[in-house]
């Protein structure tokens, strides 16, 4: 029982903190708000966390296992259509983005101030621009993308995990991250990363999404 009552205690810590970071920013609130906010001493708090970045890393693989457990790339491998497997895929990705905006919105500040989040989104930021090569080359094994050189590959799954990890950065500078905002992350890799580079077999298969190319 005392158990269970330690992981509640601490699954409430987690859920308070990830709203109020959503709603306001990772800066702002302390641990003293999440204490407050979640009804409990900074002293109870402080039994299952030692600090702020601690509970912002718990957050952040929460995060990070949900993604994994879309398993979205195995499942581009597997599909009839790539390309409507990976646009439903930024479906998913953008319904979790939202879920956890405050991540994705202030990345370059929670990187510069802590470092263990530091080592861990860099780990998981070599993990996806390996993932997206891996993707690159299956597209192009098919004849669903133009090939191109390995150098290339590297420079386009850069390009593709840039806007995807940090166009909320950039949308935060001057207006408040939305749903739409996030959204627009699909649209923009379409357009400038994937469209241009399809063959006619891709190109056919872009014509089921029944989007503009």
């Amino acid at each position: 029982m005392k158990i269970k009552k330690k992981s509640l205690t601490k699954e409430k810590i987690k859920n308070i903190a990830l709203r109020l970071f959503n709603e306001i920013d990772t800066l702002s609130i302390t641990t003293n708000h999440i204490a407050s906010n979640a009804k409990i001493s900074t002293g109870n708090l402080y039994y299952h966390y030692k600090n702020k970045e601690e509970i912002i890393v718990d957050i952040y693989e929460d995060m990070s296992f949900k993604f994994d457990n879309f398993k979205s790339f195995e499942q581009i491998l597997e599909s009839e259509n790539p390309l409507k497997e990976l646009y439903a895929m930024y479906d998913l990705y953008g319904n979790l983005f939202w879920e956890y905006k405050f991540i994705m919105r202030d990345s370059a500040v929670l990187i510069a101030l802590f470092p263990k989040f530091k080592d861990l989104f860099l780990l998981h930021q070599t993990q996806r621009l390996e993932q997206i090569e891996s993707v690159i080359h299956y597209f192009i094994e098919k004849n669903i993308f133009k090939s191109i050189s390995q150098e290339e590959i590297k420079l386009r799954a850069k390009l593709n995990w840039f806007v995807s990890a940090y166009w909320q950065v950039f949308t935060a500078t001057s207006e408040n991250v939305t749903k739409e905002s996030i959204d627009e992350i699909k649209h923009i890799i379409f357009k400038i990363n994937i469209y241009p580079f399809l063959t006619e077999k891709g190109e056919g298969l872009a014509n089921e999404l029944k989007i503009s190319t």
